[in-house]
């Protein structure tokens, strides 16, 4: 079945779905059935109409204003790109079709905060003035969202030559998200965190998964009974879900789509889930929610705190620890292949392990 083009197929799941392409965005519209997709389809294409026939209008607006006299020399633009305009630049250019729309949300909250530099030629800005704004702008979240923008929008700009140097290399990181800050468990901390998970898994049974699986959160929620292979004992990872996004269930790279084992007690905790229905999601809860039973398991039971994304950074430890190889690891966790992510960001030495370490060092040498 066809509309305007787009042709509805039936997915893998048994759903049906179709991919449309809008303004340098793809977007995929999803149904239960092939006609609750071709309606939906047909809902979207005629907010597409809509939305183009507005743009129309406004453009024949802005041509039917009065032409405004040009400035003297002293007060013309100078050459160059504004912050503003490199931005839009580089956002249409780099990000948008190639990200998922909540990185392009984050983007775009994370420039506001640049205000007063919009209208700034990228040649003029410093990196006090960078800083002075990351440094004004309240919560340490949104601060290391700046750096993270402004570092790959100026890193680009001067790859392009659109800037002679890039004031960002000098910037530091805000503190508190240090990439070597990032924290996971002891073995046996772990291993206390498992047990009080079995001991009440209808309520923390999401949160052993994403411990013993190693996967992202929005993995986790996308999960549904056909990703699950009892006969092959593997776990199929090629959604993402973000109740924010809800139809948006692109995964966060094309690395992340993979096959990888059910590990130790998992594909029995599975099991129950064999028969349900293929079209309903494992674990209907809100992300936040899950957030929330994590911190309280943790702050009731005198264990450090820890995010539920820092579970993951535990179990990549775990395989480190274990010397599993690298290009194995990569493939289980969704990072590419050769990719300097998965020890520089996800592997944590504790002091225990370390000093275990220089025990075996000192005794070799005597």
């Amino acid at each position: 079945m066809t509309y305007k083009g787009k042709t509805i197929q039936r997915h893998i799941r048994g759903n049906w779905f179709v991919r449309v392409h809008y303004r340098g965005k793809t977007v995929s519209i999803y149904g239960r059935t092939q006609i609750d997709c071709y309606n939906k389809l047909k809902l979207f294409v005629e907010k597409i109409e809509v939305d183009k026939a507005q743009r129309v209008l406004q453009r024949l607006e802005v041509l039917a204003m009065p032409q405004a006299q040009p400035l003297p020399k002293a007060q013309a633009k100078k050459t160059g790109y504004t912050l503003k305009e490199w931005f839009d630049e580089w956002l249409g250019s780099y990000k948008v079709g190639n990200v998922r729309q909540a990185t392009i949300d984050s983007f775009l909250k994370a420039f506001s905060y640049l205000e007063k530099l919009h209208n700034v030629n990228i040649q003029e800005i410093t990196s006090l003035m960078l800083s002075k704004v990351i440094n004004s702008t309240v919560g340490a979240r949104s601060k290391d969202k700046i750096h993270n923008l402004c570092r790959q929008m100026f890193l680009i700009a001067f790859n392009n030559r659109i800037v002679e140097s890039n004031p960002t290399l000098i910037i530091p990181r805000p503190k508190q998200y240090a990439k070597f800050e990032k924290k996971a468990f002891t073995p046996e901390q772990e291993k206390k965190f498992i047990d009080l998970c079995l001991a009440n898994l209808n309520k923390y049974e999401p949160l052993l998964i994403c411990l013993l699986q190693g996967i992202r959160k929005g993995e986790l929620l996308a999960l549904r009974p056909n990703d699950l292979d009892f006969k092959q004992n593997t776990l199929r990872i090629d959604e993402s879900y973000d109740q924010n996004y809800p139809d948006d269930l692109e995964t966060k790279n094309a690395a992340s789509k993979r096959t990888m084992p059910m590990f130790g007690m998992i594909r029995q905790i599975l099991l129950k889930f064999k028969d349900c229905d293929p079209d309903k999601r494992i674990y209907e809860i809100n992300g936040a929610t899950l957030g929330k039973r994590l911190e309280k398991l943790l702050k009731d039971n005198d264990l450090p705190r820890m995010t539920l994304h820092e579970l993951r950074h535990t179990f990549i430890t775990r395989c480190h620890e274990k010397v599993i190889d690298e290009l194995i690891i990569q493939k289980w966790v969704g990072h590419a292949k050769g990719s300097r992510m998965t020890k520089a960001v996800y592997t944590h030495i504790n002091n225990e392990t370390e000093l275990k370490s220089i025990e075996l060092l000192n005794a070799s040498n005597y």
